[in-house]
């Protein structure tokens, strides 16, 4: 596993924001100074998940509502009933790394 310097935290939008982490397409959420990255497209029908919006601990898809739990990918309301992947995140002098390519 690695890490990746992917973006800056201040350029994380409140819609989510698209990052390309090693080979792996994410979106970062960010809730305040914390952000989350989970896998950027729906597990319900492959649809982007960017231009949703977060509600607590959840983000919900813009498509069709689906929700999933920001900490663990989990699928918390229908349509989607498969978790989506999550990411290891630290922010480090203002930058957003996240880790790819399985368990250390």
């Amino acid at each position: 596993a690695e890490w990746v310097k992917v973006m800056e935290l201040e350029a994380i939008p409140p819609e989510g924001a698209y990052a390309l982490a090693g080979e792996e397409e994410i979106l970062l959420v960010r809730d305040g100074q914390q952000v989350f990255a989970i896998a950027y497209l729906c597990s319900h029908q492959d649809m982007e998940l960017e231009g949703g919006s977060r509600e607590g601990g959840t983000w919900v898809c813009p498509h069709h509502g689906a929700r999933f739990d920001l900490r663990t990918g989990e699928a918390v309301s229908m349509p989607a009933v498969d978790p989506v992947p999550v990411y290891p995140v630290r922010v480090e002098d203002g930058w957003v790394h996240v880790r790819v390519g399985g368990k250390p």
